[in-house]
């Protein structure tokens, strides 16, 4: 009878474990997962597991519909972990994205070939993510521990802000503006409020070390209330009438509004909007760069809770979104003052949506 799975093979699990050395790769862990058997001489120990990063059947974890069986199967859909890491990412698979999976991967095999090299360095962005710092400072980050609430990573550089302010943040942190602690990591499409932050030196090496609150719960999108459905110009559609949109169609039109509300606009409320003007004239000759960028705005503006301008309640401005997937910018051109950004995300339904909006800039 012929299983739904598309598991790897006996060869694809032995050459990801020996692509790490044996080691697991969640980060901070690893362990070896491979010894002698102390009963029979002849024999060895095998306490690892090869986790499918996209899951192997249906209604698995991070289950790809559109991947093919080969693809489900092959070497690049699978990270070699012990067997408590391995049931940890797909018990809790919400909390632990492709994206990072793939760069915990990327880690550990260079690692291991580090290793095997030294003192060949390998190339220090391989692997690497943007994590953010506030408003001001993105720097490029090795995922090096997770746990629980406590969060490790290798700093590679600085790119946006300097060594001064990156400096500056750590020791001021305690005398920050609320709306300044909070971090956003890229690959994970995660960001969290900061409890503490520390800066540690290990053999020349710089360790960003956090404690992060819990994470924002996400709500359903189709519990959207009415509003008023805007046109491509970004004005009342009142040719046809007035009309009234709520649900998914709600939640996408705020995708664009919220992005769109330059922040700042408000003196006194000036951490309410989006960076996307400023990301757009400072960064969007490189789109690759500036696709990143307004992916970190994405994240930051459904999982970073704000001061409401009304009241002293907290919320997201999105916070209808649990995880934005990939951010794709085609093209700088503007048309009605806006960008069009190809967005994929899954709701706070656990349900996917993947579509165009767009984004209106300030134009100088």
């Amino acid at each position: 009878m012929r299983s739904n799975r598309d598991d790897f093979t006996p060869a694809t699990k032995r050459t990801m474990a020996e692509r790490v050395a044996w080691r697991c790769s969640f980060p901070g862990c690893q362990k070896n997962t491979v010894g002698p058997n102390s009963s029979d001489p002849t024999k060895k120990i095998n306490n690892g597991i090869a986790a499918h990063i996209c899951a192997a059947a249906p209604n698995g974890p991070r289950y790809d519909l559109n991947m093919s069986p080969e693809e489900r199967k092959s070497i690049t859909n699978g990270i070699w972990m012990c067997r408590d890491h391995g049931s940890l990412i797909d018990s809790d698979y919400s909390e632990y994205s492709v994206d990072t999976l793939k760069q915990w991967k990327q880690n550990a095999e260079d690692n291991a070939a580090t290793s095997l090299r030294e003192p060949t360095k390998v190339s220090d962005l391989s692997g690497s993510s943007f994590l953010q710092l506030g408003n001001q400072l993105i720097c490029n980050v090795h995922w090096y521990q997770v746990s629980a609430n406590k969060w490790k990573f290798e700093l590679v550089n600085i790119e946006i802000g300097n060594k001064h302010d990156f400096h500056d943040y750590i020791l001021n942190f305690n005398n920050l503006d609320e709306h300044e602690r909070y971090v956003v990591v890229e690959s994970q499409g995660d960001a969290r409020l900061l409890n503490e932050i520390k800066l540690s030196v290990e053999n020349q090496t710089q360790y960003i070390e956090l404690s992060v609150k819990d994470k924002m719960p996400s709500t359903d999108p189709n519990k959207l209330g009415f509003t008023l459905k805007l046109g491509e110009d970004g004005d009342l559609c009142i040719d046809s009438g007035i009309m009234r949109i709520s649900g998914i169609e709600a939640a996408v039109q705020s995708l664009s509004t919220t992005m769109s509300f330059i922040r700042g606009e408000l003196k006194d409320a000036e951490w309410l909007g989006s960076n996307v003007t400023d990301y757009y004239h400072r960064y969007s000759g490189d789109l690759q760069l500036f696709s990143r960028l307004i992916k970190m705005e994405f994240i930051r503006l459904s999982l970073i809770p704000m001061k409401e301008y009304l009241g002293s309640e907290k919320r997201t401005s999105l916070p209808f979104v649990k995880r934005f997937n990939k951010i794709t910018v085609l093209s700088r051109d503007l048309k009605f003052s806006s960008i069009i950004v190809n967005v994929d995300l899954e709701w706070g339904d656990c349900t996917n949506w993947n579509g165009e909006v767009r984004v209106f800039i300030l134009e100088t």
